[in-house]
């Protein structure tokens, strides 16, 4: 696929300095892209911002969903690591949000483009294993894909108000359940269904690119265990707790996660 059929496929939009450092910002599950819009004005300055659509969200070319593809993360981190190639990003900060993260860190394996990531509210695995405290029981995840499938709507304002940190009946939980309301439940109990079997916990001692792992508080779908983990198996990661409620600092808190985002880039004496 030529670069220009990518960039189209996955809806990038480049904002900010075309001179800057670059800095790709990658959605978990919920949204499109747009979701960045309150955080973007602390990067567009300095930064050479990458904004990109899943394939299924927002402006990205439907005609290119393949759900055989997209049943797995590896559909997900072949779509990130074309887009990093057609941009010929060098160097390039990548912020994963959620199940993103682990597209991040599956991609910093495959490709040199890379030279940070930032891990904001990211986990390895969210089932449980012996051992290992994801946050999920697999009878956990039936439960949510029977209610996604009874009442979809429904679940969307249920689980919003959890996720975004704030009161049921709030701005940024009603905006956030009207955005979920916009993906086919189709396409949403398909990214669930990928997201929950997803496991990355076998490639963290081959992930070399230095890591900001952001956790907040109260975040219904990432534990602290799950961050401690990742940052006792990434050498050379940083911890960082943010006093922010929810899955999404980005969407409430956004010039306080800006400000852990920048301090952390720009203290890396590589640049």
């Amino acid at each position: 696929m030529s670069p220009d059929m990518v960039l189209r496929r996955n809806n990038v939009r480049v904002l900010g300095r075309s001179d800057g450092p670059a800095l790709v910002l990658v959605q978990g599950f919920g949204c499109d892209q747009v979701i960045w819009d309150r955080i973007l004005p602390e990067f567009t300055d300095a930064y050479k911002v990458v904004l990109l659509d899943h394939v299924g969200t927002g402006g990205a070319v439907s005609a290119a969903y393949d759900p055989d593809k997209y049943s797995s993360l590896t559909g997900y981190l072949g779509d990130l690591l074309e887009v990093l190639d057609a941009l010929e990003l060098e160097n390039a900060t990548v912020v994963g949000h959620s199940v993103a993260g682990m597209m991040a860190l599956a991609a910093s394996v495959e490709s040199r483009r890379i030279g940070r990531l930032v891990l904001l509210c990211a986990t390895a695995c969210y089932l449980n294993h012996d051992g290992y405290e994801g946050g999920f029981e697999p009878e956990n995840v039936e439960d949510v894909l029977r209610a996604i499938e009874a009442n979809y709507p429904l679940w969307a304002a249920a689980a919003a108000p959890g996720i975004t940190g704030t009161e049921p009946g709030s701005g940024l939980s009603a905006d956030l359940a009207e955005r979920m309301c916009r993906l086919r439940p189709e396409y949403v109990r398909d990214f669930l269904q990928m997201s929950f079997a997803a496991d990355v916990r076998p490639l963290l001692e081959r992930v070399s690119a230095p890591a900001l792992i952001l956790q907040t508080l109260a975040d219904p779908l990432t534990p602290e265990a799950a961050s401690s983990y990742l940052h006792e198996h990434l050498p050379g990661s940083t911890l960082m707790p943010l006093d922010i409620r929810g899955n999404m600092p980005h969407l409430n808190a956004p010039r306080q996660t800006a400000s852990a985002i920048l301090a952390y880039i720009e203290s890396d004496p590589r640049g």
